[in-house]
């Protein structure tokens, strides 16, 4: 099978790269940044990015786009260029395949930011999205553009709505903020109460879906909750870190609410599970294998 990992020097995207080379697939790498030292890579521009040559040159059969911006604050500082990059390229990649590979399938990571405040809990695919930032509300553009190539084109699209993805490589959003902290101080504040949660998802495990999902999913322009379908409190991940490096001073909550964030999350599964996925790594275990990474990488 041969794949090309858009954002392949991004979070998600490192890991995918890595996995499924290790299948013995061939597999490209794509980003923004230059390397010199894999020769199946495409080198394109951040916010201009010209797809066409790729597909032109190379005839994949399995497209995973891990691009994008990924940061709600900066959506809201910068809508132009966040709405470039979750927005527009997805346009731009969809148009290439669609002229030169139109048999080639199409994963987009998505975001369940479109979900914003759901009214109810676990959050099906069925609920009314409501984005509360920028970010969402261009997620949720780019899964109507997918569906807009599968219902016009007959491309072959999938969003994954990701909940609270992380893992080593990701330095950013809470659990890199709290490790940061630990290390400078004996005080550790965070935003909000504690009782916000989200729905934590290990990036091994989010990797293991995209592959089952190659292998049996349906490929119909709509879009899937990517999670655990548990709910755990920020103040419950807050202590498992904690715990975790054997630091022993003060968390507290600001109890302010950050403009963007939801409150509470838990996706419903059914979908993913139906096709066979079960966790394999659980918070606990994958904070600790974070915290090894940080400690080696920070």
């Amino acid at each position: 099978m041969k794949i090309i990992i858009i954002g392949s020097k991004g979070f998600i995207g490192q890991h995918a790269l890595s996995y499924f080379r290790t299948k013995g697939n061939e597999v490209w790498g794509c980003d923004v940044n230059v390397d010199y030292t894999d020769p199946n890579y495409f080198l394109v521009d951040t916010t201009n990015s010209n797809f066409h040559s790729i597909f032109e040159q190379q005839q994949f059969d399995v497209c995973i786009n891990c691009s994008g911006a990924a940061s709600v604050p900066d959506s809201f500082n910068n809508p132009a260029r966040d709405f470039a990059l979750n927005v527009h390229n997805v346009v731009n990649l969809l148009d290439a395949i669609r002229k030169y590979r139109s048999n080639c399938k199409f994963i987009n990571l998505s975001s369940a930011a479109v979900y914003g405040n759901p009214l109810a809990l676990p959050i099906t695919e069925q609920m009314v999205a409501a984005p509360v930032s920028p970010y969402g509300f261009h997620k949720l553009m780019a899964e109507n553009v997918c569906d807009e190539y599968h219902r016009y084109f007959n491309l072959q699209t999938i969003s994954f709505r990701v909940f609270s993805a992380y893992g080593p490589g990701l330095k950013k959003q809470l659990f890199w903020d709290i490790y940061q902290k630990l290390k400078l101080s004996n005080s550790v504040e965070l935003w909000g109460t504690g009782n916000e949660s989200r729905d934590f998802i290990y990036v091994s495990d989010i990797i293991r879906i995209v592959e089952i999902y190659i292998k049996k999913g349906e490929f119909n322009g709509k879009a899937i909750n990517i999670g655990n379908g548990e709910q755990i409190t920020i103040d419950e991940a807050a202590k498992t870190i904690i715990s975790t490096t054997q630091w022993n001073g003060e968390l507290k909550f600001n109890n302010q609410v950050r403009q963007g964030d939801p409150l509470n999350w838990e996706a419903n599964i059914c979908k993913i599970k139906d096709l066979g996925y079960k966790q394999q790594v659980d918070l606990k275990e994958g904070l600790k294998r974070y915290i090894e990474w940080a400690n080696e990488n920070a």
